[in-house]
């Protein structure tokens, strides 16, 4: 299991509070890609996260497979989309060349089905400024590590995210939830060895992101 890769993948800066600048902008963060069918709001989305990051809209599941590729960092994708849902869009995306972080931005309350999806983090509309600042921060911090790693923040991710939505009474015995656990448990163990290869610092800081990971 790989930890971060020296100089792979994007970084995210720190975002000021002055408005972005325009679509053409290019910064050092990184690019995020935007599918949202409510243009205003994937407008309003554009402009609080612009001034750190290059923001590609797209406003259906389509549009977003078209759009998606290498240069992609971080995906924001809608589940209700018009032509094309981004459930559908999810593992069109996924089966392109290209190692973004996807998070699911939607108002569709988690069911069980997510436990199939192959997202990274699912965040509930409404959101604000900030949250999204910082999700979106965190799937940038995510990028840096290798697809194995990943693994773990992704399932630590989708575990809260039930976790937030059932109670302990409906989750305790569940087979769906139970195979999520034991799969996070095998990964911690395979990268258990690696894990004492980190400096102090650096093991506080990834214990950190799996924590947030799960919050």
């Amino acid at each position: 299991m790989d930890f971060p890769r020296s100089g792979g993948g994007a970084s995210g800066g720190p975002l000021s509070d002055g408005g972005g600048g325009s679509a053409e902008t290019t910064t050092d963060g990184g690019h995020v890609l935007v599918v949202d069918d409510d243009e205003a709001f994937a407008n309003t989305v554009k402009l609080w996260l612009e001034a750190a990051w290059d923001v590609t809209l797209a406003h259906d599941g389509d549009e977003a497979v078209e759009q998606y590729g290498p240069h992609i960092d971080v995906v924001l994708l809608d589940r209700r989309m018009p032509t094309m849902a981004g459930d559908e869009a999810l593992p069109k995306i996924r089966e392109q060349e290209g190692d973004a972080c996807i998070a699911m931005m939607t108002a569709v309350d988690p069911e069980w089905d997510i436990v199939e999806m192959d997202f990274d983090m699912y965040l509930t509309k409404p959101l604000d400024r900030e949250d999204l600042i910082d999700a979106v921060e965190e799937l940038f911090t995510w990028t840096r590590y290798a697809r194995e790693t990943r693994a773990l923040f992704k399932l630590s991710s989708k575990i809260g995210t039930l976790e937030k939505r059932y109670s302990e009474e409906e989750l305790q015995g569940d087979e769906r939830y139970e195979k999520l656990i034991a799969e996070r448990e095998r990964i911690q163990q395979t990268a258990r060895e690696e894990m004492n290869e980190l400096s102090p610092q650096e093991l506080k800081e990834f214990m950190q992101l799996i924590d947030d990971a799960e919050s």
